[in-house]
């Protein structure tokens, strides 16, 4: 990872394909000073569109034929942000994104692939499926297979165009339908047919159409020629000359667009909406622009939309890149217009040709096999890649080595001013002055009844998107005011920045103060001041000030003898990103995790109450064995844990098999004593593991519990447990344990 310090380039990788796995990779071999690459991408896992037709027909795993974006993004020290791109505002050089705020660049690189278009076909969208882009088609095949298995599930099967994506679509839907019918015991009566404008295969050589035709005759697979579609409709596809083609469920492969906001960016785009690139692959009005994959056209040399394009525009999109940041001359592109194609059949059996060459068997697929898992390794095979790279060399130029401390570290009134006024207006009553009119302190309007609760939490970064970051750690500290019984109003920010040029720095902290500002705004909370300093990593600090009534103070201590123990979150947030920094996380497990952590503790807290807890904590640093004591602690009493009903987020407890821990693991077992029964390393790893935005614990008396469980399961929090219960009291504080039964449960949630 690179210290935001050291940026002076920043290039954002505007969506995950093919080309831009190529360019993570390679910078991450050879890095370039001073130049940070950051990942923007709507999908956490990238398929690779060799192997697609392979996991349709049953041939590879979809792990096989996917690249984790999250752990290749760890691995090469890419910076990543997992959002949606809904647009480009060029004059501000910034990507804007779905549901948070636009993130800046110098240099940008686009390969977001495409979007379905059905509408030049009258009843495509409500009656067929679309299947491209073919990624998403990979959960719309599932439900197709789960249909087919029903009794009066669909039977015929009909895939509508001819190129090779379409004649390797049906082949490998057939194969599969056929395997699951054979493997269930069922009745394997469907009917399989392929329906095509023109020629099948129009762009290669007769031999390859040929041969493919007898490869579908042989299988039963009715094939309709020189027949354009008119409609699709329910239970047939009409064609031109008003014929039908009965199907219970259509495929369409035909119709490919760019996304939309493509048309509102000003870049030149070519007849059909892409865009337009150069041999250099810099968009043709914008050279800051670059662009690459399906979503683009090299209008001098223009190609199919083939993923062999874009898998060898990778390393001329990183050459490029590399030679624009050093003021260098950039080189062409001029992709062949012959290319080896390998088309399968849906078994174990492919077709090979280039031009007028073609051959064909087994051996032809094994042979596409090894090049397809070859390229897969290079981006999966993560240890191998760490073992090739450079070791990192940090030199930090005379300035950085220099940098003053005291009130002379603070980030400067330009950048500061300047972050503070993007952020939007306050919407929270109470404030008689705040940030909306700076000044040496905030003034506040007292509670009207109750009292004040206040708390503070501070820690370093644990993701690289600093939005992320400042949401989670709002949302962090808001926590110790719920498990009080409070309701927050007021927080202070203290935000430490990377040194770096102060646009750097500007656009870090608005980032920081945006995500905090995203979770304090929802929760009604006004963010009235704070302070900002410069620093070697980026962190966050919030003091917040909430109010709490006389009647509804809830302490760590007071639990009562058989009252149930809930958690409302899993464990293992400490183990999943260690493991993530390490480039060891499934990317799938960490979005998982990210996606409760942001997810607000207040209604919990109120239905917790509102159920009569006697004692409420929230599981943090000292893990869930820690802020138990704590209770059992305040409460002189002993505890009967059930491991096999606690929940724990997928993956955090093989890495804790694997000997991945939190750094504060090993302090935090100093409390080992209070626990009692026989547990291994890696269950002890789970128990202690510092838990960051992690869920509420609370005493529920034993006849309220299960109703309690229902009210949160209703409110969404899915994971809610009751994992043991309050055994005995009146033990002092020395006698406070933990006794421990069961095991966890393997899968995770």
């Amino acid at each position: 990872m690179m210290r935001a310090g050291q940026v002076r380039t920043d290039i954002v990788l505007l969506g995950g394909g093919h080309a831009h796995v190529h360019v993570l990779k390679a910078f991450a071999m050879k890095p370039e000073a001073g130049v940070r690459l950051t990942l923007v991408t709507r999908d956490l896992e990238t398929p690779y569109s060799g192997m697609l037709p392979g996991v349709i027909a049953g041939l590879y795993a979809e792990r096989e034929a996917h690249i984790d974006l999250l752990r290749l993004s760890a691995v090469t020290g890419t910076r990543l942000i997992h959002a949606e791109a809904i647009g480009i505002d060029r004059g501000q050089k910034r990507v804007l994104l779905a549901g948070r705020p636009p993130i800046a660049y110098d240099l940008l690189s686009i390969d977001v692939g495409i979007t379905p278009a059905l509408a030049h076909i009258e009843g495509a969208a409500e009656h067929g499926i679309a299947v491209k882009p073919i990624g998403s088609f990979l959960g719309k095949f599932a439900a197709l297979r789960a249909r087919c298995r029903m009794p009066d599930g669909p039977r015929r099967i009909a895939v509508i165009g001819g190129g090779a994506g379409g004649v390797e679509l049906i082949l490998s839907v057939r194969s599969h339908l056929l395997a699951d019918a054979r493997v269930e015991g069922r009745e394997t009566a469907f009917s399989f047919a392929l329906v095509t404008d023109g020629e099948i295969l129009a762009t290669h050589d007769p031999k390859v159409r040929d041969s493919f035709r007898r490869a579908l005759a042989h299988r039963g697979i009715e094939l309709h020629e020189r027949q354009p579609v008119q409609a699709v409709m329910p239970g047939a596809i009409l064609l031109k000359d008003e014929q039908t083609v009965k199907a219970d469920a259509v495929l369409v492969t035909t119709g490919a667009a760019a996304p939309p906001w493509f048309r509102s960016t000003g870049l030149a785009l070519d007849p059909d909406g892409f865009l337009a690139v150069g041999p250099s692959l810099q968009t043709l009005n914008d050279p800051d622009v670059f662009a690459a994959g399906d979503c683009a056209t090299l209008v001098e040399t223009p190609r199919e939309k083939a993923g062999v394009f874009a898998v060898r525009a990778g390393p001329p999109l990183a050459r490029n890149l590399r030679r624009l940041v050093r003021s260098e001359p950039l080189g062409p592109w001029r992709p062949q217009r012959r290319h080896l194609a390998l088309i399968s059949t849906g078994e174990r059996y492919a077709v090979a040709s280039r031009g007028a060459f073609k051959t064909e068997g087994a051996w032809v697929w094994r042979w596409k096999d090894w090049i397809d898992r070859r390229w897969m390794r290079m981006y999966q095979d993560t240890n191998a890649m760490l073992a090739r790279m450079p070791k990192p060399r940090p030199a930090p130029d005379a300035e950085e080595q220099m940098r003053c401390g005291g009130c002379a570290a603070k980030i400067g009134p330009l950048p500061l001013s300047q972050a503070l006024s993007k952020l939007p207006p306050p919407i929270v009553d109470g404030v008689l002055v705040g940030l909306e009119t700076p000044d040496d302190a905030a003034i506040l309007q007292p509670p009207t009844s109750g009292y004040l609760v206040q708390t503070v939490d501070f820690f370093r970064a644990f993701v690289d998107d600093p939005f992320v970051f400042g949401e989670i750690a709002a949302n962090h500290a808001l926590n110790d005011v719920f498990a009080m019984g409070g309701v927050p109003r007021h927080a202070l920010a203290t935000a430490v920045i990377p040194i770096g040029p102060a646009a750097k720095v500007e656009e870090a902290l608005f980032q920081l103060l945006s995500g905090v500002r995203a979770c304090l705004d929802r929760e009604h909370v006004a963010l009235v001041g704070g302070h900002s300093s410069e620093g070697m990593d980026l962190s966050l600090g919030l003091s917040v000030t909430g109010e709490v009534a006389s009647d509804h103070i809830l302490r760590k201590g007071g639990l009562g003898v058989g009252d149930a123990l809930i958690l409302t979150r899993p464990l293992g947030t400490g183990i999943l990103f260690a493991a993530a920094m390490r480039g060891l996380a499934a990317a799938a497990s960490v979005d998982d995790a990210l996606a409760e952590m942001r997810r607000s503790n207040r209604q919990a807290a109120e239905i917790l109450r509102g159920h009569g807890a006697t004692a409420m904590t929230d599981v943090s640093g000292f893990g869930l064995i820690g802020h138990l004591g704590e209770m059992l602690t305040a409460s002189g009493a002993e505890a009967e844990l059930d491991l096999s009903s606690v929940p724990v987020y997928a993956g955090a407890l093989a890495k804790a098999r694997d000997g991945v821990a939190s750094t504060l693991l090993a302090e935090n077992l100093a409390q080992l004593p209070l626990l009692r029964g026989e547990i291994d390393t890696a269950t002890k790893a789970v128990l202690f593991d510092p838990q960051t935005s992690g869920g509420l614990l609370a005493g529920i008396p034993a006849e309220a519990a299960g109703e309690c469980v229902a009210a949160l399961r209703s409110a969404r929090h899915a994971h809610v447990a009751i994992i043991g219960r309050i055994g005995k009291l009146g033990v002092g504080k020395a006698g406070a344990s933990v006794r421990v039964g069961g095991t966890f449960s393997t899968s995770g949630v």
